[in-house]
Order: structure tokens, then C-alpha cells, then sequence
């Protein structure tokens, strides 16, 4: 199994709420497919929508110093 020197770890929803409390600087993405976002009004304040299909490709532009939490639901 190829490494791409990312680490990935999972966090609760806990952890997140009191990381953005804090201010720390976490960007976080919101991968859902566009009918479950649309149809879903609910939605962490300040994420940003990137359909999960798209992630590969934007995932370059993307600082790998930044900590970056995905949700899909």
C-alpha cells in the first residue's frame, strides 16, 4: 500500500466543535454529493461544500500543513 505522507486520524464531533471554539485553524470540508447537501439544510457553520468526488483532484491545491476534517453526514 502506497503512503502519500498524509496523516489521517479520525475526530468527534466533539473534538471539532471545541478545536473551531478555540479558534484553531481547521478548515473543514463538507464532501456530501450535491442532492444530499441540497436537500439537507443542515450544515457545520463555515464549511465549505467539495463533493467528495472532486476531493482527488482539489486535494493538490491544498496545504498539507493544514488540518483539514471531512464530513459526509
Amino acid at each position: 500500500m502506497a503512503t502519500t505522507g498524509v496523516e489521517v486520524k479520525r475526530i468527534t464531533a466533539l473534538e471539532l466543535a471545541e478545536g473551531l471554539q478555540r479558534g484553531d485553524p481547521i478548515v473543514v470540508l463538507d464532501v456530501r454529493r450535491r442532492e444530499a447537501w441540497a436537500s439537507n439544510p443542515e450544515r457545520i457553520p463555515g464549511a465549505t461544500w467539495l463533493p467528495l468526488e472532486e476531493l482527488p483532484q482539489r486535494a493538490k491545491d491544498m496545504s498539507p500543513d493544514t488540518r483539514i476534517v471531512l464530513y459526509c453526514s
